[in-house]
């Protein structure tokens, strides 16, 4: 079931007030296959303070942040103050185990053991805040950069000295508190959209959607040569308006003619130019990037004159009054 913001941010809090405890579990990565190893912690103290840095995360991120907006995955744009609700059918394999955790499991899983495992398959964390009745659970990306080897030759700075001196010890593993999506019950909800389409596989799934809707495209008879939308599904910003069409275009929703679509965009002004035609100028020809953009605009209904002023805007996010 779909939550609305104040519901989830209630939740957050719910879970943080009640004594919760923190459990921190690594995703390793090794010849292609993911898989959990749980962290065993030094002492109820570091548990504690990972537990308190992760909750003001939260706070700081969602509770407390009242612009705040909820969007589905499939009809994003790039937008500050949103959390994007995963509602592809489809998940990428690395957020499988993410989707899938349940922390009545937790005593199955084996811990990480330094002999045997090594920090250099890590690929994330996954950070579980609450009881074994609710909870909320994080996904941080690991980026090789947070770990630092033994072999470095490591200087820091004694307390209340001005000496640098050098830290011995074993591989250091630096955690701090971004996190880039977490789970609510069976809902995922998506914080770093670049981070998605960056490290979590989710280009190729974008990639599928974005061929579905140049399908419908070609149903419509609305370009003259559909090849030209093909050549660009290795371009992500692209993939994922055009992968937009067929999931939340009104043109296409509303079932709005071929030929209207056509007359709209030879006489709107904001798309002046924008586009050159067939001979017959009854297809739109996309011979240059800008074009291709203003097409997929044009199809997700961009392109809005006010009632009030008359004048003419370009907005990408939408949100429906219903009469």
């Amino acid at each position: 079931m779909n939550k609305d913001i104040e519901t989830i941010k209630e939740e957050l809090l719910a879970i943080i007030s009640d004594n919760p405890v923190l459990e921190l579990l690594l995703v390793m990565k090794e010849e292609g296959q993911y898989y959990l190893k749980l962290a065993d912690l030094d002492s109820q103290l570091t548990a504690s303070e990972l537990e308190d840095l992760y909750e003001k995360a939260l706070i700081q991120t969602i509770i407390t942040n009242d612009y705040l907006e909820i969007r589905p995955l499939s009809t994003a744009d790039e937008q500050v103050n949103t959390l994007y609700l995963y509602d592809y059918k489809e998940l990428p394999d690395e957020m499988e185990l993410f989707a899938q955790f349940d922390i009545n499991q937790i005593n199955s899983i084996e811990k990480f053991n330094f002999k045997t495992d090594s920090l250099t398959n890590l690929f994330g964390f996954l950070v579980y805040i609450g009881s074994m009745d609710k909870g909320v659970l994080l996904y941080k990306k690991h980026y090789p950069v947070a770990l630092i080897k033994r072999d470095s030759f490591l200087l820091g700075i004694k307390k209340d000295a001005e000496r640098f001196v050098k830290i011995d010890g074993g591989d250091i593993l630096r955690v701090n508190a971004d996190f880039q999506m977490i789970r609510l019950g069976n809902n995922i909800f998506i914080i770093d959209l670049k981070a998605l389409e960056r490290s979590f596989g989710f280009t190729q799934l974008i990639a599928g959607a974005a061929a579905e809707s140049i399908k419908e495209i070609e149903k419509k008879g609305l370009i003259e040569d559909t090849e030209v939308l093909y050549d660009l599904l290795d371009d992500v910003s692209f993939c994922r308006k055009l992968s937009k069409v067929t999931k939340s275009s009104p043109v296409f929703k509303l079932g709005i003619p071929r030929n209207t679509i056509i007359d709209f965009s030879k006489n709107n002004i904001a798309l002046h130019d924008k586009f050159k035609y067939s001979d017959d100028g009854q297809t739109i020809r996309l011979d240059t990037k800008k074009s291709k953009i203003a097409f997929l605009k044009l199809l997700n209904d961009e392109f809005l004159v006010s009632e009030l002023t008359k004048q003419y805007y370009e907005a990408s996010a939408k949100d429906v009054i219903e009469a």
